[in-house]
């Protein structure tokens, strides 16, 4: 079954003929999909006309679509309401803001995410043979591993009261990984710090991917009939998807930051292009690479609850356990990645 379709060529047209997806250019038909086996559809604003017939086939098939800038950041998003679950899912997750469940959620992200990344260092650790790197790397480890310890340590019945200490734990841990990262590409690229949206190639590289596994961690969150705009770590604010940004930090290390490091690490060098306006952005060559790793890393098989499966299909089932988590019919725990 094909879960999903990425649009991003020029003049590219979309229209329905049966019940199939048609893509053409220049008049000419270049690919042909079932819609029942699509679960997402994502378009680029570069693409050309959409028929009303076939976004309407696509809702009523459950698709999921997404039209996103260059950065595959969404700016329109369209689905079944059917997808929103039962109201008890998404009335039990807001009331979880107040109480034991929203400590117990953010506490199990940023430890799984620190350990992810920790895992991150190992796996790139392992065919590294310089001894005083190899050193410095282990001692950051050990450091992180404390954040964790204190991150667990941690006690309180509300997340507000204890949001700040996490989120120090958590840059402690940022500064120690973000300096081993450093470190894995001194060789071959610069890379002074991580600063989102900054524009050297690394931090393009790595703002990319993120978008990218942000609108997977969307979908997964609609489907287990969640609010992505009801977080807990990530303060609300107006258009900001917290629940979204909550979630993905499990994942960040683990499908982008291990993806980027993997292509720098191989001496793909990274190009750039710059629009009319004077903005620099990454060019199409280097946006599909990235792609292609990230859907790598989702696309392999990791175990989970004693069971091999793939990495997007982990992200699906653990946001449907933290539907599970939220009605108090489960417990939740971050999912980790092997090294």
């Amino acid at each position: 079954m094909l879960k999903e379709l990425i649009v991003d060529d020029y003049g590219v047209n979309l229209s329905k003929k049966s019940e199939r997806l048609i893509l053409k250019k220049e008049g000419k038909v270049i690919q042909e999909i079932a819609i029942k086996e699509l679960e997402d559809l994502i378009i680029t604003s570069k693409c050309g006309v959409v028929s009303i017939a076939l976004l309407e086939e696509l809702i009523s098939n459950g698709t999921q679509i997404h039209f996103v800038d260059y950065k595959e950041e969404p700016f329109i998003s369209a689905y079944t309401p059917a997808l929103h679950g039962s109201v008890q899912a998404r009335r039990e997750q807001l009331l979880s803001y107040y109480d034991e469940r929203g400590v117990i959620f953010v506490k199990e992200c940023i430890s799984a995410k620190i350990q992810n990344q920790i895992n991150v260092i190992k796996y790139f650790l392992k065919s590294r043979k310089e001894l005083d790197m190899a050193e410095i790397l282990k001692e950051e480890i050990e450091g992180m591993k404390k954040s964790i310890e204190a991150i667990e340590r941690l006690y309180a019945l509300n997340i507000d009261d204890i949001r700040l200490s996490i989120s120090a734990y958590e840059g402690q841990a940022a500064k120690r990984y973000w300096k081993c990262v450093r470190l894995i590409l001194a060789e071959k690229v610069d890379f002074p710090s991580r600063k989102p949206r900054s524009k050297d190639t690394v931090n393009m590289m790595l703002d990319y991917g993120y978008a990218i596994l942000r609108s997977r961690v969307t979908s997964s969150i609609i489907r287990a009939g969640l609010e992505p705009y009801g977080g807990f770590l990530h303060v609300d604010r107006s258009g900001r998807p917290s629940l979204v940004l909550d979630v993905m930090e499990i994942y960040r290390p683990a499908v982008v930051d291990r993806a980027v490091i993997s292509i720098l690490t191989r001496g793909y060098q990274a190009k750039t292009e710059e629009k009319e306006d004077g903005q620099i952005f990454l060019n199409r060559p280097t946006l599909a690479t990235i792609r292609e790793y990230i859907d790598k890393r989702l696309n392999s098989r990791e175990e989970f609850q004693g069971k091999n499966y793939m990495v997007k299909t982990i992200m699906q089932k653990q946001t449907r356990m933290l539907s599970s988590f939220f009605k108090r019919e489960s417990g939740f725990k971050g999912h980790t990645s092997r090294w």
